[in-house]
């Protein structure tokens, strides 16, 4: 039998394949469960080329999209690496799931797989073959007590507390509240930061147009509104925001959607919804008489909530600046964070706070794209607005609070920065992801943090200087020691 082999005698490779079928059954969770927990039995682990294999620490548990592990670290002839593991049941897995030249698997250390063959190396970091660790012959010899229980195990090694959460839990809620305060302004110093530069040379309401704009965008069309952002400068729209409503919404949409490339082709549109066909042919005209370059990158249509199309969200941009008016660009945004600053001490100061943001990126109610996805879609069952509330929130802490900061303090206006701060207090987080979900289970368990920008801002914050910097190990993390007990 193959080194390392150590399954039960008796029935030889009978056994052996019957195993091999059951981890296929389960798929790769069980698979996942035994890396996670280190269930490998036989003589020490290596890799499949021979190189002895040491698991420092298995990584956290990946319920967002990328590798299945991420923060692992491992010892391979001697040599740590720190970085993701993915698991397959096949090597050929890799191929198959489409991670060939993905940029979200270039920092994976490790191929863990059930069996091995029929496709070449992998690549990772640098370029180079990333190593395979053939899980066959190391298979627990008790596996089949843990065989209809591996979403379990994984889902109680994902709950593990870090040394963080232990230390908090005797701290007490104040000191942990108080860490996670200074981590969001820490936050929120570096995105002014980054921005403080661009005021030497950029026009002040272009760069928050242009801030606004990407964040609007989301992760994927972020790169594709700023890019319109830049091609079509805020001065540049400002005459025809002037025009009536009819007629800047087509200039300003036709521009936008034509540079998108989101013109292209014919609409073939739902019978139910004419208007959408006739807009997008409307729109095409104009584009083409505008007779600029076609957009450089044609455009990619990437996966997404159906409301949340880019459409939808060029539609609401183009209300959000008709509604700010021309030239007013700072002085309403400056006005909403005066407003949004006296909420706090409001009865529904959350209800107030989110009804204002709302206002600002509100479209009529006849406007057809709060009920249409895109140009060819069937009209979805009801309405939603075209900039959610989460998305405004988005908006407020990616683009709006670092823009102004950095805007205060080339100022020097110190009470604008206080008000900027107090900010993070007042305003509801957008809703939670996988980042602060992974924070509140290591972090929170002596109870849950108000639920306020601030708190989500710090917790992202820790989780990038701490939980994604691991190369020091969790048990020689700092974050505990900054956590003061009584």
């Amino acid at each position: 039998m193959p080194r390392g082999d150590r399954h039960p005698a008796g029935s030889g490779d009978e056994a052996r394949w019957g195993l091999l079928d059951a981890f296929r059954e389960s798929r790769e969770a069980l698979l996942q469960a035994c890396w996670a927990h280190r269930l490998w039995s036989g003589d020490a682990l290596h890799t499949a080329d021979g190189s002895p294999l040491e698991v420092l620490f298995p990584g956290w548990l990946n319920a967002a999209g990328g590798p299945d592990f991420t923060e692992a670290r491992v010892r391979i002839g001697g040599q740590e690496w720190f970085g993701d593991v993915e698991v397959h049941l096949s090597e050929r897995g890799w191929a198959q799931h489409g991670h060939v030249g993905d940029a979200a698997y270039r920092r994976v250390i490790l191929h863990v797989v059930l069996e091995r063959g029929g496709s070449a190396p992998a690549l990772g970091l640098g370029e180079k073959p990333v190593p395979v660790f053939h899980a066959a012959p190391f298979l627990p010899q008790r596996v089949e007590l843990v065989m209809g229980d591996a979403e379990s195990m994984l889902a109680r090694y994902a709950s593990l507390p870090g040394r963080c959460g232990l230390r908090a839990l005797f701290a007490g809620e104040d000191a942990v509240s108080g860490v996670i305060a200074h981590a969001a302004e820490t936050r929120a110093r570096q995105k002014a930061d980054r921005l403080a530069p661009l005021f030497e040379h950029r026009d002040e309401a272009q760069i928050l147009f242009e801030l606004v704009f990407q964040s609007l965008g989301y992760r994927p069309y972020a790169a594709t509104f700023l890019t319109l952002a830049r091609q079509f400068p805020l001065r540049s729209l400002e005459a025809l925001l002037d025009l009536p409503l009819a007629d800047a919404r087509d200039a300003v949409l036709a521009r936008w959607f034509g540079a998108a490339g989101l013109l292209d082709g014919e609409p073939a549109g739902d019978a139910r919804d004419p208007g959408a066909a006739e807009e997008h042919d409307r729109w095409k005209d104009l584009w083409r008489g505008l007779a600029l370059a076609p957009p450089a990158d044609p455009f990619r249509r990437r996966p997404s909530r159906p409301w949340n199309a880019p459409e939808r969200r060029l539609v609401g941009m183009f209300h959000h600046l008709h509604g700010m008016g021309r030239g007013g660009w700072l002085k309403r945004w400056l006005a909403l964070l005066v407003e949004l600053d006296s909420l706090r001490n409001a009865k529904h100061l959350r209800r107030e706070a989110v009804r204002a943001l709302e206002r600002l990126f509100d479209a009529p109610d006849n406007e057809p794209w709060r009920r249409r996805i895109t140009f060819a879609s069937p009209p979805p069952p009801g309405e939603a607005r075209l900039v959610g509330a989460d998305r405004a929130i988005v908006v407020m802490a990616n683009a709006v609070i670092p823009f102004f900061l950095a805007y205060a303090r080339r100022r020097g206006d110190r009470e604008l920065e206080k008000l900027l701060y107090r900010l993070f207090i007042v305003l509801p987080p957008e809703a939670p992801n996988a980042k602060t979900r992974f924070m509140e289970a290591r972090l929170m368990l002596s109870g849950k943090l108000p639920r306020t920008l601030r708190s989500q801002q710090g917790l992202l914050q820790i989780h990038r200087d701490f939980c994604t910097r691991f190369d020091a190990g969790c048990d020689r993390c700092r974050l505990p020691d900054l956590i003061q007990l009584p």
